[in-house]
């Protein structure tokens, strides 16, 4: 009778290490799935640079400090203006899809200056490079490019007033009653379109505002912005350029070995 006890409780021992051992063997499999399904939602919450969707950028070819409105409306038909935006046109190729080109005035409270906006369905690691090199050869400061995502921490409004009378002066002077302090106005053939690119998510209230006040339709989208450059220098700026062109470039050597040869590339 006791042995047979005995052996019943060696067994039921041996049973009870086997089943430990058994789930001490999975775990490193159950880890492994955890830490995958983490990943993945991970990754799955970030923007990806490499997603092609509507996409925008922003770069001015003025190098004039203290310009005003009358300036910059001006200065939408100079040599630097069209220049630009021939160099912006040729990055289509990089782009890998069509660059349109519209003539903008940069404009904010106590200034402005003439611009040029790029729109295309591209990624945003193309867009920052494409104003990189637009921004370099321009000797800008900073350039500005926005990827539409639905998971981004920006937004862009695009407001479209009702009132075909209204030009870039008035809206100018409304949007700064509205509390709007940078905007880019672009004048089109049945009135002026303004872009507001809000990198916090935090100025709807505003533009609500500002939209009951020039009369216009709002649209918004979500995706990820930033400025590149340094504003505090052309030297400094024309570094960051250089870092973020030498990045894409080596890591999209064929891409811009075809464009170069079908003249296409960017301009040096």
């Amino acid at each position: 009778m006791r042995s047979s006890i005995r052996m019943r409780d060696y067994r039921g021992h041996d049973n009870r290490i086997l089943e430990h051992m058994k789930f001490k063997a999975h775990l490193p499999l159950v880890y492994g799935l955890l830490f995958v399904c983490w990943s993945l939602t991970a990754i799955a919450q970030q923007p990806r640079l490499n997603d092609k969707s509507l996409t925008y950028g922003f770069i001015s070819p003025n190098t004039r400090e203290g310009l005003k409105l009358d300036d910059a409306i001006r200065g939408l038909s100079s040599s630097e203006e069209d220049k630009l935006i021939r160099q912006a046109r040729a990055l289509g190729c990089v782009a890998q899809s069509k660059i349109e080109t519209l003539k903008a005035v940069g404009s904010w409270s106590d200034g402005a200056e003439h611009s040029v906006l790029l729109r295309s369905t591209t990624d945003a690691a193309t867009m920052r490079y494409i104003t990189s090199v637009l921004g370099r050869n321009a000797q800008q400061k900073a350039t500005l490019y926005f990827h539409s995502n639905s998971s981004g921490s920006a937004e862009i409004h695009i407001l479209r007033s009702q009132t075909r009378s209204r030009s870039i002066r008035s809206l100018s002077g409304l949007l700064d009653q509205a509390g709007i302090e940078f905007r880019t106005l672009v004048p089109t053939r049945r009135s002026v379109l303004v872009y507001v690119v809000d990198l916090q998510r935090e100025m709807r209230a505003k533009i609500v505002a500002a939209a009951k006040k020039i009369k216009a339709r709002v649209v918004s989208r979500r995706g990820s912005a930033e400025f590149i450059g340094d504003d505090s220098s052309r030297e400094k700026a024309r570094t960051i350029f250089d870092e973020e062109i030498r990045n894409y470039e080596s890591q999209h050597s064929a891409l811009i070995t075809k464009c170069r040869t079908s003249n296409s590339g960017p301009q040096r």
